[in-house]
């Protein structure tokens, strides 16, 4: 069934009322619990992706990755299930603006970087302590309440990190695919090489410095020649484009982005890098 054929149908005891958003790993609706009586965001595969069972496989482990997050910045899940040969995911319903819309106005004052970085990579941690990878970290991905609170959305390729012989057969199968929206992928996931928690951190420095100057970090349109910016440039200075950026800030966007911090620390999230000198604390 096509996606604008589900408004005002009902899946399980949810009734479909509109399209919210779409992409490449499933269309999202607004839908109302009957039994509940609440709104939920319900999430099914596009019509391109019905009938390939690797994407169904991909969507189920979304749901299987979501169920073991237990984070107020990340949206709950709430139900897994299938009708006919429809798989849905339903989860919490959240209201706001994704951080990409926020930037197009241009870069937002400091004071909120510095409140809504701290919230992503307090987030960020706690994925990575439970061994999830998100994988596709970017500002489209990143939802801002009206109360400033943020909520980390769309796991449809996130990794869990096992060490079972499945699991380390299924990664090298991941390995000869590039997995993640390009401006934002670190270069070891361009390389080919397995993303961990410092890619990541990666799509982290490249959310901030988005946020810190109203532009991508590397602004080539045509997919080689930004791969190759992301492969072989060093990331230029927040503060030639925003002079007024403090230092703190800007040292903290650039280790983030520090392709040897990326590849060569072990470190699962950049908190020593700077936080708690830039809130004075």
């Amino acid at each position: 069934m096509a996606p604008s054929q589900l408004v005002g149908q009902t899946l399980g005891h949810y009734r479909i009322l509109e399209q919210i958003g779409a992409g490449g790993m499933g269309v999202v609706y607004r839908a109302h619990d009957e039994r509940l009586d609440r709104d939920v965001a319900l999430k099914v595969l596009p019509p391109s992706a019905i009938a390939d069972e690797a994407h169904r496989k991909r969507f189920r482990k979304e749901a299987l990755t979501l169920s073991k997050l237990n984070h107020p910045n990340i949206a709950t899940v709430h139900d897994f299930d299938t009708q006919g040969e429809t798989d849905f995911l339903v989860m919490e319903y959240v209201v706001g603006v994704t951080l990409a819309e926020k930037v197009l106005a241009g870069a937002l004052p400091e004071a909120e970087i510095l409140s809504l970085g701290i919230r992503i990579a307090d987030t960020l941690r706690e994925m990575h302590e439970q061994g999830v990878i998100h994988r596709d970290l970017k500002p489209g991905n990143i939802m801002v309440t009206p109360k400033g609170q943020v909520k980390l959305l769309d796991f449809g390729l996130a990794r869990l990190v096992r060490k079972s012989d499945a699991a380390i057969a299924e990664t090298l199968t991941e390995l000869s695919q590039l997995t993640g929206t390009l401006p934002y992928m670190a270069p070891e996931q361009l390389r080919g090489q397995l993303a961990d928690a410092r890619s990541d951190i990666y799509a982290l420095g490249a959310a901030l410095y988005e946020m810190a100057t109203g532009r991508r970090l590397f602004t080539a349109t045509a997919a080689p020649q930004l791969a190759a910016d992301i492969l072989h440039k060093p990331a230029p200075s927040p503060r030639e484009l925003m002079p007024g950026l403090s230092r703190e800030l800007e040292h903290v966007i650039l280790k983030c982005l520090e392709v040897g911090i990326c590849l060569t620390h072990q470190t699962t999230i950049p908190s020593m890098w700077g936080w708690k000198t830039i809130l004075g604390t």
